[in-house]
């Protein structure tokens, strides 16, 4: 079986983590890096490629990459991201969220 495409070589996501921290960086750490990018980018991908040809275009611009980027990871400031991501908890979910929230209500 042909190896995956991948968004980059492990040789860079090494240098790109010990760039960014003094702390060493285990090997399976390395691999799951390179899994989550690869996952993202094919994410934001596809919502790119979606939000172009909504505008009935056959090319991917820079808005659409960011466009894409807040669909795909969300923004805590997007309320209405924000509530859909709550309506995908489960009850105990919710409930246990409802504890932490009063909870932190009650020392703020």
């Amino acid at each position: 079986m042909p190896e995956a495409l991948s968004i980059t070589k492990p040789g860079t996501v090494e240098t790109f983590m010990k760039a960014n921290t003094d702390l060493r960086i285990a090997a399976d750490a390395l691999k799951e890096f390179q899994k989550q990018l690869d996952t993202l980018a094919l994410s934001i991908t596809k919502e790119a490629a979606k939000q172009a040809q909504a505008a009935d275009r056959t090319t991917i611009m820079a808005a659409d990459v960011k466009a894409a980027m807040t669909a795909v990871t969300g923004s805590t400031s997007d309320l209405p991201y924000l509530f859909r991501q709550l309506e995908k908890l489960t009850a105990k979910e919710t409930a246990d969220l409802s504890t932490l929230i009063q909870k932190w209500i009650s020392t703020h």
